[in-house]
């Protein structure tokens, strides 16, 4: 049975403080988590960005629309930056999240967890969503609809819509 996931998140314009990600299936709000959508400016192997643009690696998260596939493993990753509940992959397709990743080459962000920082308790990221890793599981439950997170990984993969603005 197919299912209208939508993730709409609202950031602060100052990125230092989370904001709200509210999960909606069929239209029906079912949760809402704090999330950070704070870029770093400690980017290692690549031009610094210390403005943080949102266009350029690094930066913060770009508002916009996205939409995606479903939930990748975070296993063979970093459980510090990623969790170990798994990420929901990002592909922009309007707004500055389409402009930052047409223009500017900017790819590869994720929604996912990882371990507390300096930030209301988030550590930054290079332009993901950073949720607290107890969240993201369930997070990861809510979208798939499995019973427990381990069922979630077996689950097929679901298309889910993400809005983020400010």
């Amino acid at each position: 049975m197919s299912r209208d996931v939508h993730l709409d998140v609202l950031l602060p314009h100052n990125r230092n403080h989370p904001g709200w990600i509210r999960i909606e299936i069929d239209g029906i709000p079912i949760r809402e988590f704090r999330v950070l959508g704070r870029g770093s400016t400690h980017v290692p192997h690549h031009r610094p960005n210390p403005t943080l643009s949102p266009f350029l690696y690094g930066g913060n998260t770009p508002t916009g629309e996205y939409v995606s596939p479903g939930i990748e493993s975070t296993a063979k990753k970093s459980q510090s930056s990623y969790g170990p509940w798994g990420a929901v992959r990002l592909k922009a397709v309007a707004g500055q999240a389409l402009l930052a990743e047409a223009v500017f080459g900017r790819r590869g962000l994720l929604i996912h967890g990882g371990s507390p920082g300096r930030f209301d308790g988030y550590k930054p990221t290079h332009g993901c969503l950073r949720l607290h890793n107890d969240d993201m599981k369930e997070l990861i439950r809510i979208i798939t609809g499995a019973h427990d997170n381990a069922e979630a990984r077996m689950c097929e993969a679901v298309s889910i819509r993400v809005t983020v603005g400010e």
